[in-house]
């Protein structure tokens, strides 16, 4: 179990940057056109883990109300990180807060692959099956978050560069799964508030950072596309067994 973890990790990890890097080739406009989409679909997913998936094995193993504090202390939690720029990214194309930053923008990856990594242990918690479809959803988020971190280190550095300042920060993506994978091993009786915090990330990052971004004026096409890939991802997670 522990190996299949690290091995999604990586992928969800180094393995985002790398292609982003592939896709950094294609013309700025495909890109713009692209991301909203993909990241449709990681909120359809995310919100599906955290409310059909993470939630519900977490009750079933304890009783609600520490369940549901857990879950408002992580949000709040993870909103004051976001407040004092601890734990922050942008999807945004010539970001300029971030634009002359890499140091900044580096901790600020590398904070947030920890938690994806932490996250994702905790979703194959859950069943191999949602595991793996949470992978697939942080990828459709790291992705494009890879491809906007390009863009901004870009500018006066060699592309070598470029690309080890966003690499070097996704490998804690593998080290945050791996302690979140040890430490359940050992403490059972706290997988059940661990799943409640995950869900709580979920929750914050599709509702507070992803979804905002789907409120801006569009066209009636784009709209539908949109809507069709949050529906995706909700479906994915929807049609899984009961037990992943």
């Amino acid at each position: 179990m522990i190996a299949m973890i690290l091995f999604a990790a990586f992928l969800v990890g180094p393995g985002s940057v790398i292609l982003a890097s592939l896709v950094f080739r294609l013309p700025e406009d495909a890109l713009k056109q692209m991301t909203p989409r993909v990241l449709s679909f990681a909120v359809g997913a995310l919100l599906g883990m955290a409310l059909l998936r993470m939630l519900p094995h977490a009750l079933e193993h304890h009783a609600p109300l520490p369940i549901l504090r857990i879950v408002l202390g992580a949000i709040l939690f993870l909103f004051l990180l976001e407040r004092f720029h601890i734990l922050r990214h942008c999807h945004e194309f010539h970001c300029q807060e971030h634009a002359e930053m890499p140091i900044r923008i580096g901790l600020g990856n590398a904070s947030h692959a920890l938690v994806d990594g932490l996250a994702l242990a905790l979703a194959f918690q859950v069943g191999n099956a949602s595991g793996w479809i949470f992978a697939l959803a942080l990828m459709g988020h790291e992705v494009p978050k890879a491809l906007v971190s390009l863009v901004l280190l870009k500018g006066g550095r060699e592309p070598g560069a470029a690309f080890m300042w966003n690499f070097v920060p996704s490998v804690f993506t593998v080290v945050g799964a791996l302690l979140a994978s040890l430490g359940l091993a050992f403490v059972k009786p706290l997988a059940a508030y661990a799943l409640a915090a995950g869900a709580a990330f979920f929750l914050y990052l599709a509702l507070a950072d992803l979804v905002p971004r789907h409120r801006r004026s569009t066209s009636r096409t784009e709209a539908l596309w949109q809507a069709g890939m949050v529906l995706a991802g909700a479906g994915l997670i929807f049609l899984l067994p009961g037990h992943g």
